[in-house]
């Protein structure tokens, strides 16, 4: 909590009164932003004052997570004020499991934000809040998985270890990991433009092995049900655990068996003997540049 003379308390408590610009401009002179990073120590420190202050400070925080990319450009000091109302969210959410439905509502609806830096603090949020819920979250997060932001930002928090320490139930993580894949496969060839496909994707590639680490056989008997796709993102993503050093020391027979399962699925080879070397050019653009 903060002190009563602490400049950020003397604003909360203006701001949660109605007089909120102090409270902004302050946030925003220590955003860091623009910058390389913003400055998570403010965020958390206005997150743990909200927090502190209750129900008070609600409606102060959903008014800055509710900011919109008009009113809090991305890669300016005002992003800064949706990211903290977010941090806000999380840390009310992990305190209070009255308002945790509704503000994980919240975090749903901005997760796929057009700003990074919110869509990451909802990840930081949502990791938060799951430490404190545990494997209730886990379940209650399948309504998530069929957006390709929404589903990579459950998996990034999963990956947290505020989250994953607290979680016992391997079926449910396995089955939001699945849920996933299934997202991924089913994508249409266009989606691979999309950055939500593309953070998706980056995501599945990171996250099983930190998963495999916590729950072991169960995560590997998913990747090794997923190692015959043929789609080349996908076989990425699932043969990316047999990278991670940490699982070689206490996996190794099952990356020896996701391995296999991998090379047993990849395309035979062309046959040399029907190998009759390129077909003719019949470009025409072709034949015109060699005259």
């Amino acid at each position: 909590m903060t002190a009563v003379g602490d400049p950020l308390s003397r604003a909360l408590t203006e701001a949660v009164g109605g007089r909120r610009q102090r409270l902004f401009d302050l946030l925003a002179r220590g955003s860091g932003l623009p910058g390389i990073r913003l400055h998570d120590d403010l965020a958390e420190a206005f997150a743990q004052a909200c927090r502190s202050m209750g129900a008070h400070a609600d409606a102060l925080a959903l008014a800055m997570t509710r900011l919109s990319v008009d009113e809090a450009p991305g890669a300016t000091a005002l992003e800064f004020l949706p990211v903290c109302g977010i941090y806000a969210l999380g840390a009310r959410a992990a305190a209070d499991p009255a308002v945790r439905g509704a503000f994980v509502g919240e975090l749903h609806a901005r997760a796929d934000d057009l700003r990074f830096r919110v869509r990451d603090a909802v990840v930081e949020a949502l990791a938060r809040v799951g430490g404190a819920a545990g494997d209730t979250l886990v379940s209650e997060a399948a309504s998530w998985m069929d957006g390709y932001f929404h589903a990579a930002a459950v998996l990034r928090a999963l990956g947290h270890d505020t989250w994953l320490g607290t979680l016992h139930d391997a079926a449910a993580v396995v089955a939001r990991l699945d849920e996933a894949f299934l997202l991924a496969r089913d994508a249409p060839r266009s989606a691979a433009r999309w950055p939500g496909h593309k953070a998706l994707m980056e995501t599945l590639t990171q996250i099983p092995a930190l998963v495999a680490a916590r729950f072991g056989v169960p995560v590997f008997d998913l990747l090794v049900r997923w190692a015959p796709t043929q789609d080349p993102a996908l076989r990425e993503s699932v043969g990316a655990v047999l990278r991670s050093r940490k699982l070689a020391a206490r996996f190794g027979p099952e990356l020896a068996r996701l391995d296999a399962a991998l090379k047993a699925s990849l395309p035979a080879p062309r046959n040399p003997d029907h190998d009759h070397g390129p077909s003719r050019d019949r470009s025409k653009n072709r034949r015109r540049a060699r005259r």
